[in-house]
């Protein structure tokens, strides 16, 4: 008995052990890694310590397949079939009782019998207001698949208003070059530029938390800058925000008779 509880205790512990591993890990911050260059687009997954390439996959190196020797079968054509006689004595008989058959005299046309009168049936009209009382009418099923679409929509929207606000986006660092033709075209297309970054910088911050680090658009009068553009940056979010919002909408699709 002694020895079955101290079963059960390792157990216990092994269970309270993985459980708390399995919470920790709902709270562990995961972090994407993005990178864009003239090189070209490059992403890294970093769990704590851990960082992982995502894309571009590195190639794996193809080993060379030893060359096998195929045997080749002589194909034998297959044999003519045989050219089967015909029975002529099966086809005397057919002809003796075709030419022995007395001919019979041709059968006495009956009479169509007379046709009876149609039955009364309902007006027109009747028959109209009936099949549109079976059939349901565009119009009424349009609004509750209108209904339907919208609740989905407000669903789906819900989900990923939630899921952008538990995300952040940290260490910004973009660098981009203008040159146009003129100093005042350029000039004026690097005031368009700010003007755009700050724009959008101030909607996303409506639905994202966003920390910008280094944001640098060079005037390039002359045309003889060496750096190329360039855009890098980190998004953070926790496993158990992403859990917690995917149990939001499955309940929400459940309630709305979708599942």
């Amino acid at each position: 008995m002694a020895a079955l509880w101290l079963i059960v205790r390792i157990l216990l512990w092994v269970l309270a052990v993985l459980l708390g591993l399995v919470v920790l890990a709902l709270f562990v911050p995961i972090t994407a890694e993005l990178r864009a260059d003239e090189t070209g687009f490059a992403a890294w997954l970093r769990v704590l310590f851990v960082r992982i390439k995502l894309y571009p996959r590195p190639e794996k190196e193809e080993k060379p397949r030893p060359e096998k020797r195929k045997r080749k079968k002589e194909k034998t054509p297959p044999p003519a079939p045989k050219a089967q006689p015909i029975a002529e004595a099966g086809l005397a008989p057919a002809r003796s009782t075709r030419q022995a058959a007395p001919e019979s005299e041709p059968p006495a046309q009956e009479k169509p019998a007379p046709k009876a009168a149609p039955a009364p049936g309902p007006a027109p009209e009747k028959r109209a207001k009936a099949a549109q009382a079976k059939s349901p009418s565009l119009a009424g099923k349009l609004p509750k698949d209108l209904d339907r679409t919208l609740a989905l929509v407000s669903t789906a929207g819900g989900a990923v208003r939630r899921l952008l606000a538990g995300l952040t986006v940290h260490s910004v660092n973009a660098f981009l070059p203008v040159h146009k033709d003129s100093a005042a075209d350029t000039a004026l297309a690097v005031g368009r530029i700010w003007a755009a970054v700050g724009a959008g910088l101030g909607a996303l911050q409506n639905f994202i938390r966003i920390r910008p680090g280094q944001i640098t658009v060079q005037p390039d009068y002359t045309g003889d800058e060496e750096r190329k553009a360039s855009f890098s940056c980190k998004i953070t979010g926790c496993l158990f925000i992403m859990v917690s919002v995917g149990i939001w909408a499955f309940r929400r699709l459940k309630e709305q008779k979708f599942l």
